[in-house]
């Protein structure tokens, strides 16, 4: 069964899941989303998880890019991006990146100088509604990123300087190959770089930019489209795999119980909680089990950081 990734091709955290499947190699189907809500068939899988990308393998439905990637490296360990010998620093830069980074990309690249060209583009109309969109992700603050573009363009020269000097004697951030860590930032630079009004932030970084074209060789691999309707229905069809040993069982120590009905919810923003009967909670991962009278049963993933789990009832 081909892995379904949920994605829209202007998503920063969608290519970095798409550039990582084209390193493992792994066939994929694509189902093209849209940019601001509603989702009408993907509600349904993800329980109301709401922020992109999504990636779905058969009735098991993983949240936010930190869950996938923990499952592609369990379905490829020949190629984990978290290895044991360096994983918690990749997962610490990647954390760093996938928040601190992200919140200068976004200042940087939705200043309104940068962001006229995108709104022009979408016209009056669907601007507004984009703009409408993201105030509500965002909890009403207007910005996921409250960093001033002066504030912005300096902390990412903090990042890019010291950057630039270690890429010049490895070829990736941990060493000889790529991690985690290197996707994240990837990522977020993949959104300044392809802005035209701030991807001369990046022109100085010699260094950097040889990292990011490596990167970018590994494409995006092999897929094939498929429609929104077609994924419910193979939430549908299909049952929630048999979990993986190191998951299987597990549970927080002093948390809520195995089947106890639970919430997972987003800290930072599009912070929805999603309902359910917890499946298993290890130091990385949770998953709830639901049942939708569209989607049927399905098993919903999300990471540990940057989630809250909590007993309800």
């Amino acid at each position: 069964m081909a892995l379904v990734l949920h994605h829209y091709e202007g998503s920063l955290f969608s290519e970095k899941i798409r550039l990582m499947l084209g390193y493992y190699g792994l066939p994929w189907e694509s189902v093209e989303i849209s940019p601001i809500m509603p989702r009408p068939a993907l509600m349904p899988l993800t329980g109301g998880y709401r922020r992109t990308p999504v990636l779905q393998d058969g009735a098991d439905i993983f949240c936010d890019t930190h869950a996938i990637s923990e499952y592609l490296d369990v379905l490829c360990p020949e190629k984990a991006l978290a290895p044991l010998p360096l994983a918690h620093a990749a997962r610490s830069l990647a954390e760093r990146a996938d928040t601190h980074l992200f919140q200068v990309v976004v200042a940087l690249c939705f200043q309104p100088a940068a962001v006229a060209p995108m709104m022009a583009a979408l016209g009056p109309e669907m601007a507004e509604k984009f703009a409408a969109d993201r105030a509500q992700l965002s909890g009403g603050r207007g910005s996921i990123a409250s960093l001033s573009p002066s504030a912005a363009e300096a902390s990412l020269r903090a990042t890019l300087v010291p950057l630039e000097a270690q890429l010049a004697e490895a070829p990736f951030l941990l060493g000889d190959a790529p991690t985690i860590a290197d996707f994240s930032v990837y990522h977020c630079l993949w959104l300044i770089a392809r802005n035209p009004v701030v991807s001369s932030l990046l022109t100085p970084f010699e260094a950097v930019g040889r990292w990011m074209a490596r990167l970018a060789a590994f494409g995006h691999g092999s897929w094939v489209a498929r429609s929104a309707e077609e994924a419910l229905a193979l939430g549908r069809e299909t049952e929630p795999m048999a979990l993986p040993p190191a998951w299987a069982g597990a549970v927080e120590a002093g948390g809520p119980a195995l089947g106890s009905a639970v919430s997972v919810t987003p800290l930072d923003y599009g912070c929805i909680p999603v309902t359910g009967t917890l499946a298993y909670a290890t130091d990385q991962l949770c998953a709830v089990d639901r049942d939708d009278p569209q989607a049927g049963r399905v098993r919903v993933h999300f990471p540990r950081v940057g989630f809250e789990l909590k007993a309800e009832g």
